[in-house]
């Protein structure tokens, strides 16, 4: 009896290899309407921010100038020149060209600033911008990780009213997802302050020192509602865009990956990182690309020296200069919406390969409003002849089937 022998053709290398998804994450980032959203979501945060320097007014204090100087940088101008290859060979140049880090380090600055405030007023300040964060990313990072769920799980493209109208309808537990653990943080502070107040009366310190262990307890659970959020918090996006759940649901997700597979957690994160600094390169060499030979173009009919006249750094054409700015920030600022539509992307993708090792969930499982409903068994009727047979109604679900009898 001869055997059979096979050949393997192909090798499905993200089945074998899920963590290679995290790669896809620079393609789904460069999707226009993730840019679009993202670009637009930063200019709202830097906006807002800025307004709410003005409320605090510039004779405040030295920190609040600082934060506030931090805090108010438009995206076009920031720099965006590529890291050269000399760069590149340094861990710290990595980790400050990564798209991954600086979307983070900006996202979460208010909320980590805020706990270190030297005064009451600094801690206002940095409270409002971090909730004006939260406001805007709740709708614009909502709607991209909503719309890398779907690519990633469904090889789809969801449509802007699609997005719209998935992130309208769970707008609440992507904003009160984040502010669960904070308040917990402070209820339990407020709880040691009024322990604290006991030392104000030497007589009682020993009542402290006694109940110190409470003390630890209260630190303690601080500590894991802080950490947990910290690292957390782009996983509670990534829950509530691909489970279609609640902010309780988010924070159960996101504290479970968080402390279950944290080594898990922070390979991903790493590697996510890494990818992130390449695309982030190909992206600047491109946008760089765009500038430079769109201008080298119109120079060839106008002249190097004429559109340099024209629109150089002390060009006369004052009015077509300003257009022509504006239509060069405009561009600026959609690339450096790679930075944040890359952050909630691969946040999203991190998630589900998380969901995968603590839930054992595949990873083409996603809540899509349009088919919430279970296909059930069709429902049979008694024929003429006692023999059961198919309705030509559809089945209900959660409904049981008609009787046979």
């Amino acid at each position: 009896m001869s055997e059979e022998r096979g050949a393997i053709r192909s090798i499905a290398w993200r089945h074998v290899f899920p963590s290679l998804r995290l790669f896809s994450a620079v393609r789904l980032a460069l999707n226009f309407k993730a840019l679009l959203l993202a670009a637009i979501g930063t200019v709202g945060t830097v906006a807002g921010w800025r307004v709410l320097g003005q409320l605090f007014g510039d004779e405040q204090s030295a920190a609040v100038s600082l934060e506030k100087s931090v805090a108010e940088v438009w995206p076009w101008e920031r720099s965006l020149l590529a890291p050269s290859l000399d760069q590149l060979t340094s861990l710290e140049a990595w980790r400050t060209h990564s798209p991954l880090v600086i979307a983070w380090n900006e996202i979460s600055l208010p909320f980590r600033q805020m706990y270190e405030a030297p005064s009451l007023t600094t801690f206002a300040y940095l409270l409002t911008c971090a909730l004006w964060a939260l406001i805007v990313w709740s709708f614009f990072g909502g709607a991209i990780t909503r719309l890398a769920a779907v690519a990633i799980a469904r090889h789809e493209n969801a449509s802007l009213g699609e997005l719209t109208r998935f992130v309208n309808s769970r707008l609440q537990g992507y904003f009160v997802a984040p502010l669960f653990p904070m308040l917990g943080t402070l209820l339990v502070g407020l709880l040691l302050a009024g322990l604290g107040l006991l030392l104000r009366i030497e007589y009682l310190a020993i009542v402290v020192a006694v109940v110190w262990p409470l003390v630890l307890l209260g630190g303690f659970v601080m500590a894991f509602l802080l950490i947990g959020l910290f690292f957390g918090f782009p996983l509670m996006w990534g829950a509530i865009s691909t489970e279609g759940t609640d902010s309780f649901g988010a924070l159960s997700h996101s504290y479970s990956y968080v402390y279950q597979r944290p080594l898990h957690y922070l390979a991903y994160g790493v590697m996510a990182a890494l990818v992130g600094v390449l695309g982030w390169v190909l992206v600047t060499l491109f946008l760089e690309a765009i500038l430079a030979l769109s201008a080298w173009g119109v120079s060839w009919g106008s002249g190097g020296e004429r559109f340099q006249r024209l629109f150089g750094p002390e060009g006369t054409a004052e009015a077509a200069s300003a257009i022509l700015g504006f239509w060069t920030n405009c561009l600026v600022t959609l690339a450096y919406g790679f930075v944040f539509s890359y952050f909630w992307t691969a946040s999203t993708a991190i998630y589900f390969l998380l969901r995968r090792l603590v839930d054992a969930t595949e990873l083409d499982e996603i809540f899509m409003p349009g088919e919430s409903e279970q296909h059930g068994l069709p429902s049979l009727k008694t024929g003429a002849d006692g023999v059961p047979t198919v309705t030509d109604e559809p089945a209900m679900a959660g409904k049981d089937a008609p009787s046979t009898s």
